[in-house]
């Protein structure tokens, strides 16, 4: 808030200068006294070589500029800019005439808006609370002219930097929420620590931290850097001994809460990424990046083995024709399963229906069904020799599961209905979770 000027100042105490530059045109300076800069420790023989231009009011133009510096004697910056690189702000005001005494000053700076201080004996510009506000703006342009007026938000000018009054008006109403948030939480704290005090040294109950106040709830909605977040992560992994301390309950629930974030951003990233044209590539990079997903197309415990693996009788790692997308296996009965990834925008059926409503599969769906039934012969012709060349030795073919992934579910329903019924799929499986979600990306056990 703007200081209040006290009962007993009086707008000629005020060591001002005013000069007419031009016509309804006026320049203040401030003057300051010996006795103020004895207190600084400056010279104080001759006042006038600290003359300071403080505000300039032009009544023809309408606008009010301040010039911010600091006017207390035992600042360590006494005289000098408030801020870093905004020496300068410029107000667009409607007032009619530009000031000519000490009195009709005051009066002025009173126009100015909420937020600003407009007392000169505190030095103009915007008060502690909303120091914030000038803080952002230096760190978006290079220029020491701020202008605060009808103009938009923009840094285009030639010489200022431009602030719409809006703008201003709704970040400092933002920083007042925030402070009046954080003081309510402090009261609300200091109330429950100083209560547990006591109560600890009387043997009582104590009483829990009312995290559910609204107050305290708006207040952890701040939002934080992802450098904050990394870091606040690390200390908890670090900080195995806290960890173990953790009852399961809690540990539970985190565990439940992160898997619930982890989907939700695969969800986001998988929403993005159907609405771009892709590669197979870039889908095979999404499921290595969250590899949790190919557990969903199973419905129990799956084991990653390799992603690109040869199962021609090499090394999983080797090159060679039969390669799958992803070869991984249950996890509870070591059983392996072959997971062939296709593009969303790859054809399902045929454009055309082949006699009524009939539609047949499409060639890129029966072409990708026979590449991963004969990657499955393969599989189970060559166990042997990926177990001995590979070192791997508790996975088993004998029952290889092949999941296909491709195109999109139609939303014609005759389409849809003819797709669930196609004697190539034979019975549609049960869809990885983000893209049931979605009725997209279509995911195909093939028997």
């Amino acid at each position: 808030m703007a200081r209040l000027l006290p009962d007993d100042f009086t707008p000629e105490e005020l060591n001002i200068e005013i000069e007419e530059v031009f016509p309804n045109c006026t320049e203040v300076f401030y003057l300051p006294r010996s006795d103020e800069l004895e207190e600084a420790g400056l010279d104080s023989e001759d006042t006038g070589k600290y003359k300071r231009k403080i505000a300039f009011f032009s009544g023809q133009d309408r606008f009010i500029t301040i010039y911010p510096i600091f006017t207390l004697p035992t600042h360590p910056d006494y005289l000098k800019q408030k801020y870093d690189k905004i020496n300068e702000i410029n107000v667009e005001l409607e007032f009619g005439s530009a000031p000519y005494s000490k009195e009709e000053v005051v009066e002025s700076l009173q126009q100015l808006p909420a937020g600003f201080i407009k007392d000169i004996r505190y030095g103009l510009g915007l008060t502690k609370e909303f120091q914030a506000i000038i803080s952002a703006v230096e760190e978006h342009t290079e220029h020491q002219c701020l202008v605060i007026g009808d103009e938009p938000t923009d840094d285009t000018g030639y010489e200022c930097f431009h602030l719409n009054l809006d703008d201003y008006d709704e970040m400092r109403r933002a920083c007042n929420r925030i402070t009046d948030r954080a003081r309510k939480v402090a009261r609300i704290t200091k109330a429950a620590t100083t209560y547990n005090h006591i109560a600890y040294r009387l043997g009582v109950e104590q009483k829990p931290l009312p995290t559910d106040n609204d107050a305290i709830s708006k207040m952890l909605r701040i939002k934080i850097s992802d450098t904050d977040k990394q870091a606040a992560m690390s200390m908890i992994t670090e900080d195995k001994t806290a960890v173990k301390q953790t009852d399961s309950i809690t540990l539970t629930k985190l565990k439940n809460d992160i898997e619930l974030v982890s989907l939700e951003r695969l969800i986001s990233a998988y929403e993005e990424l159907l609405g771009k044209k892709t590669k197979e590539d870039t889908w095979q990079v999404l499921f290595n990046q969250n590899p949790f997903i190919l557990s969903l197309a199973f419905g129990y415990p799956a084991i990653k083995i390799s992603d690109q693996a040869s199962v021609g009788g090499k090394k999983l790692s080797g090159g060679g024709d039969k390669i799958t997308d992803y070869l991984i296996k249950n996890g509870v009965t070591n059983n392996l399963a072959l997971i062939e990834i296709k593009k969303p925008s790859s054809a399902l059926l045929n454009k055309t229906p082949y006699r009524g409503e009939v539609y047949c599969a499409s060639t890129g769906l029966t072409g990708s069904v026979t590449q991963v039934l004969d990657q499955s012969y393969q599989l189970q012709q060559n166990i042997a020799a990926i177990k001995n060349n590979n070192r791997i030795y508790d996975i088993e073919t004998y029952a290889v599961h092949c999941i296909l992934v491709i195109g999109t579910m139609p939303t014609d329903d005759d389409k849809k209905n003819r797709l669930k019924f196609t004697g190539v799929t034979q019975r549609m499986y049960r869809s990885l979770l983000l893209m049931s979600c979605y009725s997209n990306y279509s995911s195909y056990m093939i028997s």
